[in-house]
């Protein structure tokens, strides 16, 4: 039997399963894919999100994943069913004894490399967080750069790359403490708001010695999951930034943030120290229960449904938040965040989209103090697609003043 005709067959088989399911989308997915496998092409991902899910001709990968995140369904019922599968970073139909491996697209781990080393920070949930063994961000020079490598072009990220300071990749991180059991029960670990640190914990414990009973500082903190991705765009953009290093928010201190370039990776409620001089020159502001953004000039109201358990599937709006501005002593910052996973996830290949930054850069102008507000709709905690809800200029002025009209000032030792 030739190729072509075992490929064919085991098509033939996975159509009639019906473990493939019945969502069209996946099917016509499958049958997309079966055509064009079986004529010997794997179209790219641009090509997929057009042809099958009728994306339009300006079609942007980095703000749009749908064709990933359905190729990624796809895989998964394929490795229930067997007979075929899609290997990984393409688009094509393969029987499923193939070795993935051996494909003549499949990228070679060889060439010049740029690493960037990401400490294991907060008892090494750095490294568990972003899952990748070592903690190296690492890309083949042989093959055309991603748009992350391309964004560091960008008059934003070379403002930060080549400006002489310092850089601080800084991950909005949650303190969790245990509660030790009273009667030989189970450790719980918890997470109080209004506790975030080993000395917050203490003040609480004597203010509250009923509510707190078996309370402990374990030294913990967790990280989003959706910061792992844009992290290791982030840490491309940077590759040829000389200093660079990675830390919880809550390490950060004013002399750092006087001192460095900052980069802050993380949800709105995770801003800490940084959320004063993230909101003084915005339009926006951060809704009461952290789910929500808020357009102070529109009066408009956005409120993330990534709080709220959804059914397997279901298709939920989430909020993105980019900005950047200048420090006070010429450094640079710049915010990447969301209001959940699926829009931190998103918000992470738009600050590195060369289209997204192009935008931010001329509604910045001179000073290059802009920010924008994206719309992403999610599923499962992955960004589906996304689009801009509105970009706007910063108040740079507005941002460090420390006088008596200002209602907030910069942060003291």
């Amino acid at each position: 039997m030739s190729d072509v005709a075992a490929l064919k067959q085991a098509i033939d088989g996975v159509r009639s399963d019906p473990r493939l399911g019945r969502s069209p989308l996946v099917r016509r997915l499958f049958d997309y894919l079966a055509e064009s496998s079986l004529a010997g092409r794997s179209p790219k991902e641009t090509e997929v999100a057009i042809e099958v899910f009728g994306r339009r001709a300006d079609f942007d990968a980095s703000r749009d994943a749908v064709a990933r995140v359905y190729v990624h369904k796809l895989r998964k019922r394929l490795e229930h069913i067997g007979g075929l599968t899609i290997p990984r970073g393409e688009y094509r139909l393969v029987p499923a004894s193939a070795d993935a491996a051996e494909s003549p697209h499949a990228p070679t781990l060889s060439g010049a490399w740029k690493r960037i080393a990401i400490p294991a920070v907060a008892g090494g949930l750095v490294a568990a967080a972003l899952g990748f063994g070592g903690a190296w961000g690492i890309f083949s020079a042989k093959h055309d750069p991603p748009p992350s490598i391309l964004a560091a072009r960008n008059p934003i990220w070379r403002a930060v790359i080549e400006n002489g300071k310092p850089t601080i990749v800084a991950l909005g991180d949650y303190y969790i403490f245990a509660q030790m059991p009273q009667d030989g029960g189970d450790i719980r670990l918890v997470r109080e708001y209004t506790v975030n640190s080993a000395a917050e914990l203490d003040r609480f414990i004597r203010e509250h010695p009923a509510r707190s009973a078996g309370y402990t500082d374990l030294g913990l903190s967790y990280l989003p999951v959706g910061g792992a991705g844009a992290v290791m765009s982030v840490t491309r953009a940077l590759s040829s930034a000389k200093d660079v290093k990675v830390m919880p928010v809550s390490e950060l201190t004013p002399r750092m943030l006087r001192d460095n370039n900052i980069v802050y990776i993380g949800f709105l409620s995770g801003l800490g120290i940084l959320r004063d001089a993230t909101f003084a020159g915005s339009r926006f502001s951060i809704g009461e229960n952290y789910d929500a953004i808020i357009d102070n000039l529109a009066s408009e109201r956005f409120e993330s449904g990534g709080g709220v358990r959804q059914p397997d599937g279901a298709i939920y709006p989430d909020y993105g938040y980019v900005s950047t501005f200048a420090g006070p002593t010429g450094n640079r910052f710049v915010i990447i965040a969301g209001t959940r996973d699926a829009a931190l996830m998103q918000m992470g290949q738009t600050a590195t989209s060369p289209i997204a930054l192009e935008d931010l850069s001329r509604v910045g102008g001179k000073s290059m103090a802009a920010e924008a507000l994206y719309a992403i709709d999610g599923m499962n905690r992955i960004n589906v697609s996304s689009r801009l809800v509105r970009s706007a200029p910063l108040n740079q002025a507005a941002i460090w003043r420390d006088d008596a009209e200002s209602e907030r000032s910069f942060p003291r030792e």
